[in-house]
């Protein structure tokens, strides 16, 4: 079982992808489910554990509400007129040549092999959000 690093990290995560990776298992909205996985991630972002990562959520298309677009580690913001795929690549190759810990967070199999060639990792979103490991009390 791989859980989250301990090597502080920047996830850019595909939040369109990650919605849609949960909706088959939960009959909600997808505004629902997005409600709920930023809850979840802000949650984590506050525990010790996870507290040293930053999580960048880029929705694709134009802004629409989510509630704040920065709580504890998770920013969260949206596409506009490129695709989210662009933004993730392009932040991530920015930031792995300028030395930070970035993995990319999305389904897309394209992303992932142009990120790989970079040199770059890539996680499925499901593979993400189990790597959480929850310490329930």
């Amino acid at each position: 079982m791989m859980y989250t690093t301990t090597k502080p990290t920047l996830y850019l995560i595909d939040g369109l992808n990650m919605v849609r990776s949960f909706l088959y298992e939960f009959s909600r909205t997808e505004e629902e489910v997005t409600a709920d996985f930023i809850d979840f991630l802000e949650d984590m972002s506050s525990l010790e554990q996870y507290a040293m990562h930053e999580y960048n959520i880029i929705f694709d298309g134009s802004f629409r509400p989510v509630g704040p677009l920065y709580r504890a580690g998770v920013h969260i913001e949206f596409s506009e007129q490129n695709t989210a795929d662009q933004i993730i690549y392009e932040k991530a190759c920015f930031l792995h040549a300028s030395g930070k810990r970035v993995i990319a967070v999305t389904d897309d199999r394209e992303l992932q092999n142009a990120l790989k060639k970079e040199g770059i990792k890539t996680l499925f979103c499901q593979k993400f959000y189990r790597s959480f490991k929850r310490f329930d009390k």
